[in-house]
C-alpha cells in the first residue's frame, strides 16, 4: 500500500509539471508599447514656429528675379519689400532706377502693374487661382516670404500646434497641418538651425504651392533666407526665384502703388498672356 501511494504521489507530481509547462508555453508575451515622443515643445522652440514677430516688421533688399510662367523664362532686377501686416511687394527695376513692373500681395487682393505698357490686373484672393492662390490668403502668403511655419488659416503654427502632425526625419522635424482645411500645408524645418527650409501646400482643388529657402543669414537676432524660390501652380504654373542681397529689417513707409486714369484694367488671363 506504502509503495503504491508513492507511485501515486509521483505521478500526480509529474502531472502537474507537465501541465505546467505546457501551460508556460501557451503563454502569449505581449510586448510592452514604445512610449511615444511628443516633439511639440521641442518644435515650439524654434524661430520659424514661434516668432518673435516684434523683431522682423519689415524685410526689404535687392533682388535677382527669375519668372517662370507656364515655361517661359525671363530675369529681371527689382526690390523686396515686405511690411507686416500691410504688405508683400515685388519692384522690378530692369535698369536699378526707373521700375517698370510691380507685383503686390496686399491684404484683401493680388494687384500686378505693368508701367510700360500701362496695364494692370487686380483680383481678390478668392478669384486668383489662375496664379495657384486659390485658398491661400493674405496672412498665408505673408508668412511664406517672412519664412515662418503656419495652419491654412494664416495663423503662425505656434498657436495651434497641436492641430499638426510632428514627425522626427532624421535631420529635419516634419510638420503636416490635420483636419478638413481648404489648404493642407508640410514644413520641413532643419533640427540644428531651426530654420524652415521649405514648405508645401495643396488644395483639394489642385492648386498647389511650394516653397524652397536657403543661403540662411542672419539680420540683427533673426535668420533670414537670401534665397527664396515660390512656385504657384493653379491655371498657370508661376516659379518665383528670389536671390536676395543687402538685406534689411530697418523701418520704411509703405505704400501700394497708385493706379492712374491712364492705366487700363484686364483679366489676370490676359495680363499673364501678356508677360508670357
Amino acid at each position: 500500500m506504502e509503495q503504491k501511494i508513492k507511485k501515486l504521489t509521483f505521478a500526480l507530481l509529474a502531472l502537474t509539471m507537465m501541465l505546467a509547462g505546457c501551460k508556460s508555453k501557451k503563454t502569449v508575451q505581449i510586448p510592452e508599447e514604445e512610449p511615444t515622443t511628443d516633439y511639440t515643445a521641442i518644435v515650439a522652440g524654434f524661430a520659424s514656429v514661434t516668432p518673435d514677430t516684434t523683431t522682423v516688421q519689415y524685410i526689404s533688399g535687392n533682388a535677382t528675379l527669375k519668372l517662370n510662367v507656364d515655361g517661359s523664362n525671363v530675369s529681371l532686377k527689382g526690390k523686396l519689400h515686405i511690411k507686416r501686416g500691410e504688405g508683400v511687394q515685388i519692384s522690378i527695376t530692369p535698369l536699378g532706377l526707373i521700375e517698370a513692373a510691380c507685383v503686390e500681395f496686399l491684404p484683401q487682393k493680388v494687384r500686378l502693374i505693368n508701367k510700360l505698357t500701362k496695364k494692370y490686373t487686380e483680383v481678390p484672393y478668392s478669384e486668383a487661382s489662375a496664379i495657384g492662390l486659390g485658398g491661400i490668403n493674405y496672412k498665408v502668403l505673408e508668412a511664406i516670404f517672412l519664412n515662418h511655419a503656419f495652419l491654412p488659416d494664416g495663423r503662425l503654427a505656434y498657436k495651434g500646434l497641436k492641430e499638426m502632425d510632428i514627425a522626427d526625419k532624421g535631420s529635419s522635424y516634419h510638420l503636416s497641418t490635420k483636419g478638413n482645411a481648404t489648404m493642407k500645408y508640410s514644413f520641413l524645418i532643419d533640427k540644428d538651425s531651426g530654420e524652415l527650409t521649405s514648405c508645401s501646400g495643396v488644395s483639394s482643388t489642385g492648386e498647389s504651392v511650394k516653397c524652397e529657402y536657403s543661403d540662411f543669414a542672419n539680420i540683427g537676432s533673426v535668420s533670414y533666407p537670401n534665397n527664396l524660390c515660390i512656385g504657384f501652380n493653379g491655371d498657370s504654373k508661376i516659379i518665383l526665384d528670389i536671390d536676395l542681397n543687402k538685406i534689411s529689417n530697418k523701418s520704411f513707409s509703405f505704400s501700394s502703388r497708385s493706379i492712374t486714369s491712364s492705366y487700363r484694367k484686364q483679366s489676370i488671363d490676359d495680363f499673364l498672356k501678356s508677360i508670357k
